[in-house]
């Protein structure tokens, strides 16, 4: 045998180890550990609107995880205001290495959506690209009460009575008359301190009266 035939012989040899190297380490690697991160499948959506005020909502997600390792990792809420869309992302995870049943594994979540404030519109929910709507008729908000003003007189006659439980005075001469029943009342003293004067004065019936200046 040549040299020149020696030499091809060990070129070929070479290019062909390197071939079978190349292909031993091409794609992905698993290593002790690593796990499988992804979606679950969501199949059935139904929104649960409580009767209250302000009205309160839930997203019941209903699904089926690919196999027995697989659990749910994360729910991920938020909202898009310029759509006016809930987006819900529903997590799994699962080891990577682990031997499982290949069985649908049911599952069910609810996830309370954070509605209070929202003004009167229609709103989507999408669950992992699954979605519903829903409808708020009003401005799903209590009110502010309104302030009601009474004159000196009537705030003075209210103190003696007993049915105040709280009086909040102001620097600026504004004085809170909050009632038993619920009711707050506003009103503007004379001058400074004379509604504590009124307390003073009235005796027994105003002895249970909280007392607060600002």
């Amino acid at each position: 045998m040549s040299g020149k035939d020696l030499l091809w012989i060990l070129g070929a040899g070479a290019f062909l180890v390197t071939l079978l190297v190349g292909c031993g380490t091409s794609g992905p690697v698993e290593t002790p550990g690593s796990v499988i991160r992804g979606k679950a499948e969501v199949d059935e959506i139904t929104l649960m609107i409580m009767e209250s005020f302000p009205v309160q909502v839930s997203a019941v997600a209903k699904g089926n995880l690919r196999d027995g390792c697989t659990e749910i990792d994360e729910i991920r809420t938020s909202f898009d205001e310029d759509s006016n869309t809930f987006d819900v992302e529903i997590t799994t995870v699962r080891d990577a290495e682990a031997t499982c049943t290949q069985a649908l594994v049911p599952f069910e979540e609810r996830v309370e959506l954070d509605v209070r404030g929202l003004p009167a519109g229609t709103y989507t929910v999408d669950v992992n690209g699954l979605r519903e709507t829903f409808t708020l008729d009003v401005d799903n908000e209590i009110p502010e009460a309104a302030e009601t003003r009474i004159p000196w007189a009537e705030a003075q006659e209210l103190i003696r009575s007993g049915q105040v439980v709280q009086l909040t005075q102001l620097h600026s001469l504004e004085v809170t008359l909050d009632l038993a029943e619920g009711t707050r009342l506003m009103t503007i003293e004379p001058e400074i301190d004379a509604v504590f004067d009124v307390v003073d004065a009235c005796g027994e019936p105003c002895a249970d009266i909280v007392l607060a200046t600002e």
